[in-house]
């Protein structure tokens, strides 16, 4: 497994180096999205914890938005940080052994804190600085058992992410709609793998992603957790409260943003960025059903793209400066799914 790892992170090293997302990367994709580690029992033994509710707060450091494929005039616009908060929580509806229904609902936020709006599209990062970009989602997931080896998996997912005000808006130029079906095995309680395919239909564009899932311990402490392309984790269980996690994961948001009043009118667009993050991150159980989780590392940031969406709005991409981030989290975590 070690050569996986190693090729991965070449293929992340190659792309970051340039600073173009490679084309096997997705839009609209997360770790979250694409793991299937959340859905129940499927997964190796000492697997990190599965999610019921989870409460958590990011703080990105700033940096100065540069030209990507345009000319910028200096000033250049700036950052003094991104601050990110989530809400994420599951219920099951029906939880059978041969069996699983659950409904989901997930708010995720992002604050830009901007410091200085540059000479160029002075009115766009003025506007971004104001606002907050939310994404408000609703998610079906169901797992059926095949037999005592091999499981299915599905999510579906609707999305309205967006600056609109409030904490959910269902108008459709906010919509994102995601698919996830996937077929795994599992050889034993140290080792499963499995394949999918992710469909996404935004208000930017429709793609399909495969990918590939390898679950593998080592031992009774050491272990791997991967979804191909999407992130790649070792995994240490220090103790049965304790589970550090470190590898590299891709990660792309994309919003409808409308920008009211400007002196050429209402704009409006469609802003994506990704990113690929290198990270460490610690699980620490407090009480029997009680974890908080802290991570930390280093975000390698693509291209941010605003693609216009109406006849006196333009399209232009900017590069961000890649910042380091911490995260802290609280989750709660049943001892047993089953």
């Amino acid at each position: 497994m070690r050569y996986i790892f190693c090729f991965l992170f070449s293929l992340f090293l190659a792309g970051a180096n340039a600073q173009i997302k490679p084309e096997f990367f997705p839009e609209d994709a997360t770790e979250e999205g694409i793991a299937v580690r959340c859905f129940c029992k499927p997964g190796v033994k000492n697997k990190s914890r599965s999610k019921g509710l989870k409460l958590e707060y990011s703080y990105l450091s700033g940096g100065d938005f540069l030209a990507e494929d345009t000319i910028f005039q200096q000033p250049f616009s700036s950052l003094k940080s991104i601050q990110q908060f989530e809400v994420d929580m599951k219920a099951p509806i029906i939880n059978k052994k041969g069996f699983k229904f659950l409904i989901g609902y997930k708010y995720f936020s992002e604050k830009y804190s901007i410091n200085t709006a540059g000479a160029d599209y002075n009115e766009t990062f003025r506007q971004l600085g104001k606002g907050t970009l939310k994404s408000s989602s609703v998610s079906v997931f169901l797992t059926k058992p095949l037999d005592e080896r091999r499981y299915t998996a599905f999510r579906l997912r609707y999305s309205a992410n967006g600056n609109y005000s409030g904490i959910i808006n269902f108008d459709q130029q906010y919509a994102i709609y995601k698919l996830l079906g996937m077929y795994a095995i599992k050889k034993s309680e140290d080792f499963e793998w499995g394949f999918g395919l992710n469909f996404v239909k935004s208000f930017r564009r429709t793609n399909i992603l495969p990918f590939l899932l390898f679950n593998k311990n080592f031992n009774n402490r050491w272990g791997l957790e991967s979804a191909l392309p999407g992130y790649v984790f070792g995994r240490l269980n220090a103790n049965q409260g304790n589970i550090l996690l470190f590898g590299v994961e891709y990660n792309s948001q994309s919003y409808r943003m409308g920008i009211k009043d400007t002196p050429t009118g209402d704009l409006d667009f469609a802003l994506n960025h990704s990113e690929i993050l290198f990270s460490v991150e610690l699980e620490h159980q407090f009480a029997k059903w009680i974890w908080a989780s802290v991570k930390s590392g280093y975000q390698l940031n693509f291209s941010t793209d605003f693609e216009e969406k109406s006849a006196n709005t333009t399209s232009f991409n900017a590069e961000p400066t890649s910042p380091f981030f911490f995260r802290v989290g609280l989750f709660v975590s049943p001892p047993d799914l089953d």
